[in-house]
């Protein structure tokens, strides 16, 4: 009887390996600043790990990794102009899977109490769940709220004509950071 050959599995990076990237790398997403903490300050990286779980499996960790890696990587102990490039390369080389951890970043990012906290300190009303408290409005006051600048004009929906956004070329416009500066 002949033996089957077993499909080559490769070794995920050990634990700590893998938490510092993805530290890493949600940081140079939201690298954080004066008025903003880090991605990583505030354990977004844990929350992009069990979204990736709960949306891929264990396995998509695994694949963050690798992609990392295979762009120049690790990004840990680099300067910030090879972060960034390896972060780059790893947007290139692999699309899908970057915006998955990007947007899953993002999300983490701003569901975060530390977050909303900073946004209402620079004076902006900030709801974790609306839906549950709304924001503060003043009733419509149709002698204060009435525009009195003139501009503008009615029309009637059948009158609407549809906007082209090719010529903005917003699928081909990239920028060179993710988060803050973005």
């Amino acid at each position: 009887m002949l033996a089957q050959a077993r499909p080559v599995i490769q070794a995920a990076p050990p634990p700590r390996q893998a938490a510092a990237e993805l530290a890493a790398l949600v940081d140079e997403l939201i690298p954080g600043d004066d008025n903003w903490p880090s991605a990583s300050a505030i354990g977004v990286q844990g929350l992009v790990a069990a979204r990736l779980f709960d949306e891929a499996g264990e396995a998509q960790l695994a694949r963050v990794t690798e992609a990392i890696t295979a762009a120049g990587g690790p990004l840990s102990g680099r300067s910030a102009e090879e972060r960034l490039a390896i972060v780059q390369r790893f947007e290139a080389e692999s699309p899908a899977l970057f915006e998955h951890v990007r947007a899953a970043t993002v999300l983490a990012y701003y569901e975060s109490p530390i977050v909303a906290a900073a946004i209402r300190r620079l004076g902006r009303p900030y709801q974790l769940r609306p839906h549950e408290v709304g924001y503060p409005f003043a009733p419509f006051d149709l002698t204060r709220d009435t525009p009195r600048h003139g501009r503008g004009r009615w029309q009637a929906t059948d009158a609407v004509k549809p906007v082209d956004p090719a010529p903005l070329k917003l699928d081909e416009t990239r920028t060179t950071r993710w988060g803050i500066d973005r």
